[in-house]
């Protein structure tokens, strides 16, 4: 038996290829595995697992992280230039309801009646400007795929195509915005520095376009993107301050009232409007006038001037808050598998 042992093994080793090994845990790290008669034994053959060098693969990325960033903008541009539907429909529409709105509240009556009427027209703003990023839900589903094969080659860095993403549409938001601001406020006449209006809708729109991408990173399809979406508007919607003001929302919904992207914009361009003396329209009983200050007042709204600068600072952090959560998602949910 342990002769016919002796012969097996035997036969096993000579009909063994020269240079093959046989089993896996025979190879040692850095030993090169020759397949063919051609092979020419050299001294690195007999290099030991002692003595063995590991040689330096590289950079995990073609790129630098300032090269890659600028190489997505660059493709972000293209793809722009070359499907425009989306930037144009977005600054059309814009255009066409500020024409609309300047039309419709124009020269308002010194009355409670105008008074609301103006605040009509500041809360559709922010409603406008909240459904206008919503047809952006299935841009980042469409490139969800070429994303994932992308980056399980290491083409590029999530984070990269995070900074890239934001970098780019700012310029075309921006555009959007000031379209929209320069229509409106030259033909309703309306006070407080312009710079700071065009400045609330356009971290305005740059915050909700923040949160509907993340939004896109997070459902599987456009479908159910749009009904997150279409969720969260009315809840934010709800909660803003136009219907219920601030102390007039029960204590335990009031933290809706902190986290809706709705209720800052609102506030801005209100504080923007009736940080003032100046008289807005007449008490129907006494006929006292009403300023202002009144009316931020009836509002539980800060008359403070430092108020202004810290609500610019809340949406863009709610802006940066998005795209990080969107980061996130990307580096860590998303299937980073070769295929």
């Amino acid at each position: 038996m342990f002769l016919l042992f002796l012969i097996i093994c035997v036969i096993r080793r000579s009909n063994a290829s020269p240079g093959y090994y046989t089993y896996s845990s025979e190879i040692l790290q850095a030993t090169p595995t020759p397949h063919s008669s051609d092979y020419t034994v050299n001294e690195n053959d007999y290099i030991t697992a002692s003595n063995a060098t590991h040689e330096h693969l590289g950079p995990k990325f073609a790129n630098s992280y300032i090269g890659e960033i600028w190489i997505l903008m660059r493709r972000n541009f293209i793809n722009i230039r070359r499907t425009p539907e989306l930037f144009l429909s977005r600054l059309m529409v814009l255009t066409f309801m500020g024409i609309m709105m300047a039309t419709m509240f124009f020269k308002p009556k010194e009355t409670l009646q105008g008074i609301t009427n103006r605040l009509s027209f500041f809360i559709f703003t922010v409603c406008l400007f909240f459904f206008s990023s919503n047809d952006a839900v299935p841009a980042f589903i469409q490139e969800r795929f070429i994303f994932i094969r992308e980056t399980s080659h290491n083409a590029y860095r999530a984070s990269t195509y995070t900074i890239a993403g934001i970098i780019t549409h700012m310029p075309f938001i921006l555009l959007q915005a000031t379209s929209y601001a320069v229509i409106v406020w030259f033909a309703l006449k309306l006070r407080g520095p312009f710079l700071y209006f065009l400045l609330v809708l356009f971290v305005s729109l740059l915050s909700t376009n923040s949160f509907v991408v993340f939004v896109s990173s997070v459902v599987p399809n456009y479908i159910l993107g749009y009904a997150v979406v279409i969720a969260f508007t009315a809840l934010f919607f709800l909660f803003c301050g136009y219907f219920l003001n601030s102390q007039d929302i029960p204590h335990f919904w009031r933290w809706m009232n902190k986290i809706s992207t709705m209720t800052y914009p609102y506030e801005g361009l209100l504080m923007n409007q009736y940080q003032t003396n100046d008289t807005f329209g007449f008490g129907y009983l006494d006929g006292a006038a009403i300023t202002g200050f009144d009316i931020l007042k009836s509002l539980h709204i800060d008359i403070l001037e430092r108020r202004k600068r810290t609500i610019v600072l809340i949406m863009f952090g709610w802006a940066v808050l998005y795209r990080v959560l969107f980061y996130l998602v990307l580096r860590f949910a998303s299937k980073n598998q070769r295929s």
